[in-house]
């Protein structure tokens, strides 16, 4: 017998609560359906176009000018670049194979470079018991699952769903008892219980992330990352525009600012997930290279650049900018001690070729 449930949904970082179905199993899916085009919840951050389709967009663009090839690499975006436009299971391929020369056909950076700066970075996933990623429809109609770029996102999405299947179930409840004068227990059965209460956050390095979403189209599904409403406020702020499209990952740089790395005489030029973090670790650097003509409160020049166009343009066959070798992502602050707490005492993080759809 079918069981109706309501159950608040993430869709395009938005949160939606309606009456669903559960069905039963078809093959590794475990789906949850919903009869109706569920109503907004809470307004998204985060707009997807319209018209946009899965071969080409056509989007406004995060943007930049600290060095010529991340203003190309904004520009990308601006021409209608898709986030599958990079595939970097082909890094992956390249670091097994142990390859560390440059070919005819890399970048300035090498691939499999390139796999281990990205999996420095942690994200987290929105999972079951065992591991299963939960999938959700969105208004676009594309199955989804998403990787956000911090705990506090992941956390907060969740904890929204499981409040807003309450008190939807709650209501139900309260209305057929008012309806029927009592509330049986196979008015209990039909209403069903939380799906989120079993829902945990597991961490996914950014180099699996960025493979499972370059990839499109995955046995009818997709895999997004999501960054933090905050970040995408910021990178709209900087660069003047109102809309950012679903996927895209804005990434914060100081004009011309280099650090050392600890321990080696590397120089690099760090790429943020977060405004705060950029600016923090300018002003920690301006402390302790203080001068006297240096002005204490002065304020840093923070440009925005985009994740996949920057990957497309340090992998680029026939790049000839050095700088491209120094760039390095930085994970927010708390990501790395938050990623080991998830992953504390799993047998299996995150379990691919299984799914929960929400509908």
């Amino acid at each position: 017998m079918s069981r109706l449930i309501y159950v608040a949904v993430l869709s395009n970082v938005l949160l939606i609560a309606n009456a669903f179905s559960v069905l039963p199993h078809h093959g590794a899916n475990n789906i949850i359906c919903s009869p109706s085009k569920p109503p907004s919840l809470l307004r998204s951050t985060v707009r997807h176009d319209e018209n946009d389709t899965e071969e080409s967009s056509s989007v406004p663009s995060i943007t930049s000018t600290r060095r010529e090839t991340l203003t190309r690499a904004a520009a990308s975006v601006l021409a209608g670049a898709t986030p599958m436009g990079f595939s970097p299971q082909q890094a992956l391929a390249a670091a097994n194979s142990g390859s560390t020369s440059k070919g005819n056909d890399e970048g300035m950076v090498s691939q499999s470079k390139l796999a281990s700066l990205l999996k420095q970075i942690p994200t987290f996933a929105i999972v079951d018991p065992r591991g299963v990623p939960y999938f959700v429809v969105g208004e676009d109609a594309k199955l989804t699952s998403y990787f956000f770029l911090s705990y506090g996102e992941a956390k907060r999405i969740l904890d929204v769903a499981i409040s807003s299947s309450d008190k939807a179930i709650k209501e139900t409840k309260k209305e057929v008892k008012g309806k029927n004068g009592v509330l049986t227990k196979d008015d209990e059965e039909e209403i069903g219980i939380n799906p989120w209460k079993t829902a945990r956050i597991t961490s996914v390095p950014l180099d699996l992330a960025v493979t499972l979403a370059s990839k499109g189209k995955l046995a009818g599904a997709y895999f997004r990352l999501a960054p933090t409403a905050s970040s995408i406020e910021d990178a709209l702020e900087l660069d003047g525009t109102d809309d950012l499209p679903e996927g895209k990952v804005p990434l914060f740089y100081v004009e011309d600012m280099t650090i050392s790395e600890k321990g080696t005489e590397e120089v690099i030029s760090p790429l943020y997930f977060q405004k705060d973090q950029s600016i923090a670790e300018w002003k920690r650097h301006q402390k302790k290279d203080q001068s006297g003509d240096k002005n204490e409160n002065s304020s840093p020049d923070i440009k925005v650049t985009e994740l996949f166009a920057t990957i497309t343009e340090m992998v680029r066959p026939g790049g000839t900018d050095e700088e491209l070798k120094t760039l390095k992502f930085v994970a927010p602050a708390d990501s790395k001690a938050k990623a080991d707490k998830c992953r504390k005492g799993e047998k299996e993080p995150f379990r691919l070729g299984e799914r929960i759809i929400v509908l």
